[in-house]
């Protein structure tokens, strides 16, 4: 489990709050509190002063390296001259069990005599500032602001009381026999249900949307398993659904999930072209007396903050595949068009690299704030995004060669992909395939 620190800075009724850079690999986007990783060297000496005595030098060492160089504040000379009047371990935040990558991450109330001038690490932070911990909360609210369960309850208690010294719950509160549900943006709440998904991915966020007195529309529930099914069940007990949507015809977005609309007496949303695959690749009998809605580009799904929420389709990694998004574009829910864990597959059957590098400009170009994928985190901006077009293009440079030279498939996997597992040799030739069906395509304009 990775260790880190975070710094809670305050001046009389203010709070310091950061955004966090888009290209940033760990919770790009989000709204947070400086700090960063314990590293090796934060081990190194002892601190002595009164107002430190009760917490590990490790932490304090750093939050004083981070602090300097996130925000060129050095705390350790604010606390020797007297203008930091307390620091207090406010919580600890721990990542649930279901992360691949974990943080054990130590947040410390600072209350500070004076508010100093930053000065921003512009690689990390795109944004600083001070503010009411209660205008923080409406912004969050308002949907407008993505940030991490122990980061929204430490604002809503700070609106409270600014003096507060601790938080609870602080972490995300999982009961009993359930599934986590996680809100990183008001109203969007996800479950990451595991599924029998491709690795790295072990699950599949379900999304559940609808404001209150409007549809209760659950995206891709898909249960690997009878327990987690039953998970899944309890989870929901006192939610009311009126509609579950699959985004695509891929297993690990609705297994399970025809069963769950029976047993709830709800339709099945989705696609014209999924519904046809599905009935394909799993028979007609895997629908039957399921009550199934065909929707399209445009179609509204539901309302969010008061706002529609729309289909989009987003073919090239399934060719039926559907995207959700409110009018406002204050998210996206692009299903498997990308992925924070790693890269997307483009299958063989349904997929098509082009049409997938038109769907990912098409996104570029509507420039959501929030991007929600099937598998991992949520990221702020489109840099995830930008980054998947920017890696498809450097694939096919790689590519590019082998093709004119007349190259196997198999000799460009172990050229491509020398350290490949063996279970996912056939997924990284398909996606050779598609490179070639692109530059042979090209190759006839």
């Amino acid at each position: 489990m990775i260790k880190a620190v975070a710094a809670i800075l305050v001046h009389e009724d203010e709070v310091f709050v950061i955004k966090r850079q888009p290209h940033l690999r760990a919770f790009p986007g989000y709204y947070a509190f400086p700090g960063g990783k314990i590293d090796a060297g934060d081990d190194i000496r002892s601190i002595q002063h009164e107002l430190l005595l009760d917490h590990p030098d490790v932490h304090m060492n750093a939050l004083f390296r981070e602090l300097s160089e996130e925000l060129e504040f050095d705390l350790e000379a604010a606390v020797n001259v007297g203008e930091v009047q307390e620091i207090t371990l406010f919580g600890t935040a721990i990542t649930p069990a279901f992360e691949r990558i974990r943080f054990s991450a130590y947040y410390y109330k600072i209350v500070l005599g004076r508010k100093p001038a930053f000065k921003l690490d512009e690689n990390e932070i795109s944004e600083g500032n001070w503010g009411m911990a209660a205008h923080l909360c409406e912004r969050y609210r308002g949907g407008q602001a993505l940030m991490v369960v122990p980061m929204r309850n430490t604002l809503f208690r700070l609106a409270q009381s600014i003096s507060a010294t601790n938080c609870e719950p602080f972490n995300i509160e999982i009961p009993a026999g359930e599934l986590a549900c996680i809100e990183l943006i008001d109203g969007l709440r996800t479950f990451p249900v595991p599924s029998n998904t491709l690795p790295p991915a072990n699950t599949t966020n379900a999304l559940l949307l609808g404001d209150e007195g409007e549809e209760q529309v659950l995206v891709d529930p898909s249960p690997g398993s009878a327990e987690v099914y039953s998970q899944l069940i309890k989870t929901l007990s006192n939610r009311m659904l009126d509609a579950i949507l699959i985004s695509h015809h891929h297993p690990d977005h609705h297994e399970r999930a025809f069963e769950l609309a029976l047993e709830k007496g709800i339709p099945v949303l989705m696609s014209h072209i999924t519904r046809e695959r599905i009935e394909h690749d799993f028979g007609t009998a895997y629908l039957a007396n399921t009550r199934i809605k065909i929707i399209a580009e445009g179609t509204e799904v539901t309302r969010w903050k008061g706002r529609a929420v729309r289909a989009y389709e987003l073919p090239g990694h399934d060719d039926g595949m559907l995207g959700l998004a409110p009018d406002d574009l204050a998210w996206f829910f692009v299903a498997d068009l990308v992925q924070s864990l790693g890269s997307i597959v483009i299958p063989d059957e349904g997929g098509d690299l082009v049409i997938y590098l038109d769907s990912l400009q098409r996104i570029i170009d509507l420039d959501p704030d929030v991007i929600l994928p099937s598998h991992g985190i949520a990221s702020g901006g489109t840099e995830i995004i930008k980054q998947a077009f920017a890696h498809r293009m450097q694939r096919e440079e790689q590519i590019r060669p082998f093709y004119l030279a007349g190259t196997s498939t198999g000799e460009i996997l172990k050229c491509v992909y020398p350290d490949l597992s063996e279970e996912l040799i056939p997924l990284a030739a398909q996606t050779i395939h598609q490179h070639i069906r692109k530059l042979e395509a090209d190759a006839k304009r």
